[in-house]
């Protein structure tokens, strides 16, 4: 580890002995267009992506290149080139380490062994509601309408509240912005794996209006075949409408749209239960922003998200509602810029959640309901051309533990093609109704039990990182430590009631910290302006501070990588892409303490129980058969899981093996 560091910072350190020498003159020769050579193609090129807008990092608009809050963005021509599944095959070709497992629930993520609960995601900067239980259903998620996918790590708690611990993902969606434009796409793959997409927008005078259609159905499929009653994932069909509209006049703006969406998940042919989910959500935003001047601005939205999951009875087709997980949030947010280097931006949220749970919460309380009213602050100031600094705070009031204080302090450095980022942030997660409320037998194993004086879990982010950035290359080496304390776990404990009969029980406590270190370094390529290469290696050591062993499913070492060639063939626009990532093996060590029945001593068993490290490549073609005007037609094939690397024993991934994969995309 000592070696590898010390390569990466003699790269780090030749790079900006070579830019401080040569970087003038080259930089003069670089911006000289030469159109017998197609340079000036692929500056512009490199000028949209140091342009492009992100929002996540500052809840205001700022270039990708000039905010100090380090920003990782998925393009839309990434996710174009590579026709990704889904959003979670996007995310795990893209984010090193990061995983996904699916259950009748929803898509569980890890990352960095931390789970769901430490992972903020949000939809054009509104949360998405969990589905009962805590996974997310990215299933509801249609990639073709994402402009971009935009992510920072680390504590934001100071603008997007609890969670926001771990990592804070951010789904940009497109906006209409001709009188008339569209799309319908279909897609098939392997399991019956078939998509069917489809849009059409409108933005006339004051008026922009869209609907969307999305459904998506598979077969599912088994890695475990002698055990065929089931499956490793099961058959369902989900199917989503959403409808925006925006209203602008003058200096006034007004959006809204809503969104239903409908799953099912059934069970294997052979399997049998008699019962299976099918869920729907509902989601509605509305918001309304005044310009008073061209530097102030006041926004207010309403932002409601409702999961219900009912359960199917097969032989009589009755459903019953089991479960539902209810957010809604209200927001009034201030902008004002008196300056070309001053910006400031204050605002208060309330939010409130409502969980309810037939079994969940007892015989007797059925509904569970949690809100925080919360304050917020940041300042944006570029003191000198060179430095820009940002700070905040959020201060929240929770119904259940009480108060929290997250600042946030982001600084950046620009010197020539080189900029230096740091920070410091605070962030926290409130405990969740199952770790507050539970009060039910879990089948003949435990009896679980909630704890209403849970505090809330803490972290504080501390990082540094170092850009580099020319015309065709990008460097960049990020290093942070994120400290984690009161850490929610559960337990099992044995009790014994009045008559002396023992009892398991299941309980909730703040009993672990943890420590997470790491670096990241990305980089990114192009050798011609036909090619495209990028490249990211992380490490994360993530231990747990009581026991000093790694957090269960950590990964300490991952890459992930895409290569893209584009070109012309046959008078046809074409692209090929190959990404892939490697994980090396997921950690799994558990801690067992006793007592020496002779001495007396307490003696620590550590039980390891690693999990195989391995790769999934993928292999992409992008066609463009036809193409007039704004109005074109694209195909693409490819492959999946090249080299069909399965694991039916310790399921070190998911993935089914191999699969072929093609889809046809008309845009107008």
């Amino acid at each position: 580890m000592k070696r590898k560091n010390a390569f990466i910072a003699l790269l780090v350190l030749s790079l900006f002995l070579y830019e401080a020498v040569y970087g003038q003159g080259e930089g003069e020769q670089i911006l000289r267009p030469n159109t017998q050579t197609g340079d000036s193609l692929e500056i512009k090129d490199k000028i949209r992506n140091l342009e492009e807008i992100v929002v996540t990092g500052t809840r205001t608009e700022k270039t990708l290149a000039n905010t100090p809050i380090l920003t990782r963005v998925i393009s839309s021509a990434q996710l174009r080139q590579n026709d990704f599944e889904n959003i979670m095959d996007a995310l795990e070709y893209t984010i090193p380490g990061l995983q996904f497992n699916s259950d009748p629930r929803g898509d569980n993520i890890r990352i960095q062994g931390l789970e769901n609960k430490y992972l903020l995601i949000l939809v054009d900067g509104e949360r998405l509601s969990t589905t009962p239980g805590g996974p997310i259903d990215f299933e509801r998620l249609s990639l073709s309408n994402v402009k971009q996918i935009e992510i920072i790590k680390g504590a934001a708690s100071a603008l997007y509240g609890s969670s926001a611990i771990g990592m804070t993902i951010n789904i940009i969606t497109k906006t209409p912005d001709r009188k008339l434009e569209g799309w319908a796409k279909t897609r098939y793959s392997r399991f019956n794996d078939w998509v069917l997409d489809a849009s059409v927008g409108t933005a006339f005078r004051r008026i922009t209006s869209q609907t969307l259609f999305y459904r998506n159905s598979h077969n599912g499929y088994d890695l475990t075949p002698e055990s065929p009653q089931a499956f490793t994932k099961d058959p369902g069909t989900n199917m989503n409408i959403e409808q925006k509209f925006a209203w602008n006049h003058k200096k006034t703006q007004i959006t809204a749209s809503g969104i239903y969406y409908l799953t099912e998940v059934t069970n294997p042919g052979e399997s049998v239960k008699n019962t299976h989910y099918k869920s729907n959500n509902k989601t509605l935003r509305v918001t309304a922003t005044q310009h008073f001047a061209d530097n102030h601005q006041l926004k207010a939205s309403y932002y409601g998200d409702f999961y219900t999951r009912n359960t199917i009875y097969q032989s009589t087709n009755e459903s019953e509602k089991n479960a539902t997980s209810d957010i809604q949030t209200l927001r009034i947010l201030d902008t004002y810029t008196p300056s070309v280097s001053l910006q400031a931006i204050a605002g208060a949220e309330y939010n409130w959640n409502k969980d309810y749970n037939a079994i969940q919460y007892g015989e007797e309380i059925k509904t569970r309901k949690v809100n925080d009213m919360n304050g917020f602050a940041q300042v944006d100031w570029q003191i000198i051309p060179l430095l820009n600094v940002v700070g905040g705070f959020r201060l929240t009031h929770h119904s259940v533990f009480g108060n929290a204080y997250s600042p946030k302090i982001n600084v950046m450095l620009s010197l020539g093609n080189w900029k230096f980022r740091g920070g410091y942030s605070k962030g926290f997660k409130a405990p969740d109704p199952t770790e507050l409320f539970s009060d039910f037998m879990m089948g003949s194993v435990s009896h679980n039990i909630g704890n209403p004086d849970l505090k809330a879990e803490k972290s504080d982010y501390l990082y540094f990182s170092s850009e580099y950035r020319r015309a065709a290359f990008n460097i960049s080496v990020d290093m942070y430590q994120n400290s984690i304390r009161n850490k929610i776990q559960s337990a099992f404990v044995v009790v014994k009631d009045e008559k002396g009969v023992e009892e398991t029980e299941l309980r909730y406590s703040n009993v672990d910290n943890a420590r997470i270190r790491g670096m990241e370094l990305n980089v990114d390529y192009r050798p011609a302006q036909k090619v495209s290469l990028h490249g990211t290696y992380a490490y994360t050591d993530a231990k747990d501070t009581e026991t000093d062993l790694q957090l269960k499913g950590n990964i300490r070492h991952a890459f992930s990588w895409h290569a893209t060639y584009k070109d012309r063939l046959l008078e046809k626009d074409f692209s090929i892409s190959l990404a892939g990532h490697w994980n090396s093996s997921k950690i799994n060590d558990t801690e067992e303490i006793t007592t020496d029945s002779h001495t007396g001593k307490t003696v620590q068993t550590v039980t390891t129980n690693p999990q195989s490290a391995f790769s999934l490549w993928k292999l992409t073609v992008v066609c463009t058969l036809w193409k007039k005007g704004q109005t074109q037609l694209d195909i693409s094939g490819g492959i999946r899981n090249i080299f069909n690397y399965t694991d039916p024993v310790k399921f070190t991934t998911y993935d089914p093996g191999r699969r072929f994969f093609g889809s046809v995309l008309f845009k107008f």
